[in-house]
């Protein structure tokens, strides 16, 4: 009985269930119909009282629909993007697709309506640009389009992104990463936390804070950049110490290996086989350990330049041609390098005749103490024994004097040591090279000099000669001369038309075309009484010890006290005595007297020179003749005879012929004589063969 009753009882709720389903849909299609008619406010009464009855798809739809559109009073976003997305949900479970009135509800039509809203939000969203209604949309709207979805996630993004740029500090960047990490803003962030703790950690810019960077932060992007800034401070203050401790710890640091060339640029300067083998012993681990050994054996050989017919090359010390006679100029080797000269272009060249920095210049200057100035694109620069720059750029660099360049940068002028350290700020309009300590300048129109160590003396003078080794100089006020000290104090007063500096600290004092002798000590030694010839040198009127007064065509000696030691009228005409003889004229011919005067070679030359290495060249009618201190004839020739060196003399005839000052017969058939800092003669005979001679 009671089964039959429970039977009865499903039978009847079926029933119900279907009447009620019936008369939803039937409602459903009366706010459908309505909504086809844009009847709002009917269709929305009707689709909310069906959907609070029962949640189902197709009322979420219709208000989604309703809400969506700005034609009625009921538009609003919010409400259409929470309805479409019921829709959306409701449909997923029975997926029944029906048509009211028009309006076909399937996963199509829902999916095109999300979109449709999400649009319009996004739309609205991105004039407003706020924070805060970004992550309301996403929320609402995670049904919409991928693109919609990324394009509200990056402005969102970019918005939270720009907020941590402003903060700068790499633990909101950490967060924002943590935070974001779908973001397409990630890896930029992730760049700039690189950034930021590299800046954090370096912002003294100080050795130990790069260190101290690099120790914590092995993977950072910037770790080249901080071991490029520890090099660089390491360089600029030429820190061996600092240099050494980097190649030590940071081998595989880019600038690994520039680091060990500048440890031994600034270690070794002579290039001398005792620095070379030092260096080599300090420093074991050298990477370019063969090269040093090849420098070494390099130093050993000696190469002299060699000039034929108009180009040049290197021969050694048994005349063979070791680098090829092809440049149009070249230097002596320093260092190991020479500068050569070739169709414009100025580079070095080792004693491989190789390039050994494969660097092009249009002017070059020699290697001193491991550095050497080299011009390019008109800018100057220092160069290292490696071809690292080592400087910065200048309009003009002299060349080295008195240890010191002088170099012109924006106008102005200043001085460098010769390890490449700016020593005299540039601010001159004119700066000489530097000679005793000393250097003239010129300041607003006025010259000056500076000291080497920077003790400046104000420009008060119109010209200043070089400083001598007395530390005396020349001063010009107007249109006269006087002399100063190192000090500026006016040692000879300014009112004389010229003055001419000689050996001993002398000067000769010229004053209306007469002449007289002033001591840099502070006195005259004589009187301004004398004949002045312009056109002699300094030498002509005194050696030191010696003054020359000239009057009226005659001559005279005195010492530096004012005794006479040869007076007026003795001989025509007198030089210094040298190799203890005195040539002097008598009567327009020469001969020697000694010191006391007493003749030891007769007066009967045409001609004849000082004795220079016991050796005199006269003149007797048509022959040339070379004697001894004793008048004794050692070498004659109808040819003239040239002193070409310390100990050798050209004779110059139908064939060239080189005697020593024995008058021994050396060479003959000579084609060329080249002089090397007066210690060897390269000859070159005209059969081609080259000799040297070392003087």
């Amino acid at each position: 009985m009671n089964f039959i009753k429970n039977i009865i009882k499903s039978i009847l709720i079926l029933a119900c269930s279907f009447t009620f389903c019936n008369l939803n849909a039937s409602n459903i299609e009366k706010g459908f119909k309505a909504l086809s008619v844009f009847d709002y406010f009917k269709a929305k009464k009707i689709f909310n009282n069906n959907f609070q009855k029962k949640q189902n798809p197709y009322s979420a739809f219709g208000l989604a629909t309703i809400y969506s559109r700005n034609n009625n009073p009921f538009y609003n976003l919010d409400s259409a993007s929470k309805y479409i997305t019921l829709s959306f949900n409701l449909f997923a479970i029975k997926k029944e697709v029906k048509e009211f009135s028009g309006f076909k509800i399937d996963s199509s039509s829902i999916i095109h309506l999300v979109d449709t809203i999400a649009t319009k939000a996004f739309d609205k969203i991105v004039k407003d640009n706020i924070l805060i209604k970004y992550n309301n949309f996403l929320r609402q709207n995670y049904l919409a389009n991928k693109k919609t979805l990324t394009d509200a996630i990056y402005l969102r993004d970019e918005i939270e992104y720009n907020e941590v740029l402003g903060l700068n500090d790499s633990k909101q960047t950490k967060e924002f990463v943590i935070t974001h990490p779908q973001s397409l803003f990630v890896q930029e962030a992730l760049l700039l936390i690189d950034r930021q703790v590299f800046d954090e950690y370096t912002k003294d810019n100080s050795a130990a804070s790069y260190i101290n960077f690099i120790k914590n932060n092995p993977e950072n992007v910037l770790l080249n950049s901080a071991y490029e800034k520890l090099f660089s401070i390491y360089k600029e203050k030429s820190d061996v110490k600092g240099l050494k401790l980097f190649v030590a710890n940071y081998k595989t640091a880019p600038q690994n290996l520039e680091a060990w060339k500048l440890v031994f640029a600034l270690s070794v300067k002579s290039f001398s086989n005792e620095e070379l083998e030092k260096f080599l012993a300090e420093n074991p681990k050298f990477p370019l350990r063969n090269s040093i050994l090849k420098e070494l054996e390099l130093n050993n050989l000696v190469l002299y330049p060699y000039q034929k017919d108009d180009f040049f090359g290197f021969i050694d010390e048994n005349t063979n041609s070791v680098i090829p006679i092809v440049f149009d100029a070249v230097t002596p080797f320093s260092e190991g390098l020479a500068v050569v000269n070739k169709n414009d272009s100025v580079y070095y060249i080792n004693k491989e005749n190789s390039n050994p920095f494969n660097q092009f210049f249009t002017e070059a200057y020699t290697f001193k103490n491991g550095i050497a100035p080299v011009k390019n694109n008109n800018k100057w620069y220092f160069i290292n024994r490696q071809g690292q720059i080592i400087s910065t750029l200048f309009d003009e660099i002299n060349e080295i004097s008195n240890g010191y360049y002088t170099f012109k940068v924006n106008g102005k002028y200043g001085a460098i040591n010769n390890f490449g350290k700016i020593i005299i700020e540039p601010r001159f309009e004119e700066l000489r090279d530097f000679k005793n300590d000393f250097a003239y300048y010129r300041l607003d129109g006025k010259s000056g000099f500076i000291s080497k160590d920077g003790n400046l003396h104000k420009a008060q003078f119109d010209w200043l000669s070089d400083f001598g080794v007395d530390k005396i100089a020349v001063e010009k006020k107007g249109n006269s001369y006087g002399l100063i000290n190192s000090s500026g104090k006016q040692i000879l007063e300014a009112k004389y038309d010229q003055i001419l500096v000689a050996n001993n600290s002398i000067y000769i004092i010229v004053l209306n075309n007469m002449y007289g002798f002033f001591s840099g000590n502070g006195c005259f030694l004589s009187a301004i009484s004398y004949d002045f010839l312009k056109e002699k040198p300094a030498d002509f009127y005194t050696n030191g010890q010696l003054l020359k007064l000239l009057k009226k065509n005659q001559q005279s000696f005195i010492d530096l006290n004012g005794k006479t030691s040869i007076d007026f009228g003795a001989y025509d005409e007198i030089n210094f005595a040298s190799n203890g003889l005195i040539l002097v004229k008598n009567k327009n011919k020469f001969g020697y007297v000694d010191r006391k005067l007493n003749l030891v070679i007769p007066y009967k030359y045409s001609k004849a020179t000082d004795f220079l290495d016991s050796c005199a060249i006269v003149q007797l009618k048509d022959k040339f003749i070379l004697i001894n201190l004793q008048g004794k004839e050692v070498f004659s020739s109808s040819s003239e005879i040239q002193k070409i060196s310390s100990h050798y003399y050209l004779v110059h005839g139908d064939v060239k012929e080189l005697i020593d000052n024995k008058g021994k017969l050396l060479l003959g058939d000579i084609n060329t004589i080249q002089s090397l800092n007066d210690k060897v003669l390269i000859i070159t005979l005209n059969n081609g063969s080259i000799k040297l001679l070392y003087d």
